[in-house]
């Protein structure tokens, strides 16, 4: 048996890996300190030097939607911003700092004409879903308050406005400095354009356990938020044509809102500024290749074996579903019930409920939606419309805000009771980029109350490229169900919204995902034939995994064989044995003794000693 790859195919094979090792950049860790931490914006505590940082540059497109937009006079543009942020995490609170390059610092009570930090995190306190907004604005802007501390003045600090802070005065309780407070340290002077600044420096912190997080939980938390920079510059020059403001974001521009996205900020105890090994966030979601099954036949039965994949559950009102979504999924995900007509919202009697499956053939994403409804009813009324939808982040159509357009791709009944594609979905179809089916399941019908409905069955086939997306890329998106149930008294009427990370083209977030070439669905229909020649491995699952996958095989015939686990430089790591049929078999293999990273497999016996090489990712 052999004990090691051979150069050519292992040069191959770290290529191979190297391309589809997809690290996330929407995930950083928040290392865990004892150091004490002083607020001065000298950032000369040693804790410092070993913080993640993510840095973010107007101009400069990195993830899909961190970007920048001019807010006034852009030709006059001299300063653009470049800033590095860096994370750590002491008891219940999390410190920031923001390094800040900036020539100009300052600002008035007018509109976009200051510098500041205009940040969301997303307040868990509540328990409602998605987590509301709360606003953390610190900032040179002076709008709100009295006179004369709305006027300028060389030397000032900013101001904290928001959800421990005051838009109308700059005193605050020690409450609100407990929970939030900052300090800046300028190379220069603010409001005083006599002589360049050299940037800033912010120190921040933020009391998580106020907003419901708990980060000294052996499982530690994931900290949502975004946050803008905003520029002014030469606002005090005296040449009124050099003035120039713009925002930069790291996922998202505003304070108050959930729309765009969230930074995932991880935090555990464990997880410290002396860790040498930091764990792995796997992606959101992995979508299978159904490269060994036949494409699928779009008749709303879902009986075609590229279906065999998990299915993402979406349900009104449930709370357990939503806390096994990954990551951030559980406080990024919700649901929405708007007011009709400014009716009061009535109790929802029919609460939604659908499975959502996706999968990949070549340059096609396959997406499937078995919705149960009790009451189909087609409107043109948005908020009462029943369907599903897709939000894709469309990487081929770049904004005004320098971020992937979000398309929205809506399929639902319209007034004459028939399923229609709307909105990006039906640009889609036009084009012959998208095909799709809506079946009613069962005994179901549209627009008649008398009976009592069991729901309807979607399928679509999209063309990923058309969205800017290739083989092998992550895919940004988010699943939603759209529920309106009328009925003859309106006070009764309702619509509801329920989706996984992503409502609609707004916001909350994009779920990660991976259009991962690797991981293989239906596999069997061609393998579990007589007379397999040799070994085949057929993949594992989940993949990525911590800490056992199931690894599929096929084996000619019966008898006992060997598992061989070697890292990416061909050296092996583990060998198991295992009693293996003829056909297909599954094994659990545990990999609690090996760290994270990239490992290859083969299996050898006595019947061949030919296989072809799996791979498979550990994230601990």
């Amino acid at each position: 048996m052999k004990k090691s790859l051979s150069i050519v195919a292992l040069l191959f094979l770290m290529v191979a890996v190297a391309f589809s090792q997809q690290l996330r950049k929407d995930v950083i860790w928040a290392r865990t300190t004892t150091e004490n931490i002083v607020l001065d914006g000298q950032l000369n505590e040693n804790s410092w030097s070993k913080a993640e940082a993510v840095t973010i540059r107007y101009g400069q497109r990195d993830l899909p939607t961190t970007g920048w937009r001019p807010e006034f006079n852009e030709n006059a543009i001299y300063d653009p911003t470049v800033a590095t942020i860096k994370f750590l995490v002491k008891g219940e609170y999390l410190y920031l700092a923001f390094i800040v390059q900036d020539s100009s610092v300052g600002g008035n009570a007018d509109w976009a004409r200051w510098d500041g930090i205009l940040m969301n995190v997303k307040d868990k306190s509540e328990g409602t879903r998605p987590a509301k907004a709360a606003e953390f604005f610190y900032t040179y802007w002076l709008a709100g308050l009295p006179s004369p501390l709305d006027q300028p003045r060389p030397g000032a600090q900013p101001r904290f406005i928001g959800k421990f802070g005051n838009f109308t005065d700059t005193t605050r309780t020690p409450e609100q400095i407990d929970a939030w407070d900052a300090w800046t340290k300028i190379n220069g002077v603010s409001n005083d354009d006599n002589a360049p600044d050299n940037g800033y420096v912010v120190e921040m912190k933020i009391k998580l356990t106020a907003l419901g997080y708990n980060p000294t939980s052996p499982n530690g938390d994931v900290v949502m938020l975004n946050f803008s920079i905003w520029d002014c510059d030469w606002l005090f020059s005296g040449n009124p044509s050099r003035v120039a403001s713009t925002r930069t974001w790291l996922q998202g521009p505003w304070g108050n809102t959930n729309s765009h996205n969230a930074m995932r900020v991880y935090v555990r105890p464990d997880i410290t500024v002396n860790s040498t090994n930091l764990p792995i966030i796997p992606v959101d979601n992995v979508i299978p290749n159904g490269k060994y099954v036949g494409e699928p036949i779009l008749d709303g039965y879902l009986s075609d074996p590229i279906w065999a994949v998990n299915p993402i559950k979406v349900a009104w009102g449930n709370d357990q579903i939503r806390d096994q979504y990954p990551g951030a999924g559980p406080w990024l995900s919700g649901q929405f019930q708007p007011e009709l007509g400014g009716n009061p919202r009535p109790p929802v009697v029919d609460p939604s409920y659908a499975e959502f499956r996706l999968a990949f053939r070549q340059n096609n994403l396959y997406v499937s939606a078995d919705v149960n409804d009790q009451l189909l009813q087609g409107t043109s009324v948005y908020d009462q419309l029943d369907g599903v939808m897709m939000t894709v982040a469309d990487f081929s159509a770049i904004n005004e805000e320098n971020i992937p357009t979000p398309r929205e791709l809506l399929v639902a009944f319209g007034p004459n009771g028939q399923a229609q594609p709307l909105n990006y979905l039906k640009t889609m179809v036009d084009s012959g980029w998208a095909q799709l089916t809506v079946r009613l399941k069962g005994n179901s019908t549209v627009n008649n109350n008398s009976d009592i409905d069991s729901g309807f069955v979607v399928e679509m086939k999209l063309d990923y490229t058309k969205l800017g997306y290739n083989y092998g890329d992550q895919f940004f998106f988010g699943l939603t169900v759209l529920d309106g149930d009328s009925f003859d008294d309106s006070l009764a009427n309702y619509g509801t919204r329920t989706w996984y990370f992503r409502e609609n083209g707004w916001g909350p977030a994009y779920a990660w995902g991976y259009i991962d070439p690797n991981t293989l669905v239906g596999v069997e229909d061609e393998i579990a034939t007589p007379g397999i020649n040799g070994y085949k491995i057929l993949g594992n699952y989940p993949n990525p995994f911590n800490p056992s996958t199931i690894i599929r095989f096929a084996s000619p015939k019966g008898g006992m064989v060997k598992l061989v686990i070697y890292n990416i430089l061909g050296q092996i790591v583990k060998t198991e044995t295992i009693d293996a049929i003829e056909g297909i078999n599954e094994y659990r293999f545990d990999a609690r003794g090996l760290s994270s990273g990239i490992y290859l497999y083969r299996v050898f016996g006595a019947h061949s000693t030919s296989s072809n090489t799996g791979k498979m990712m550990l994230l601990k």
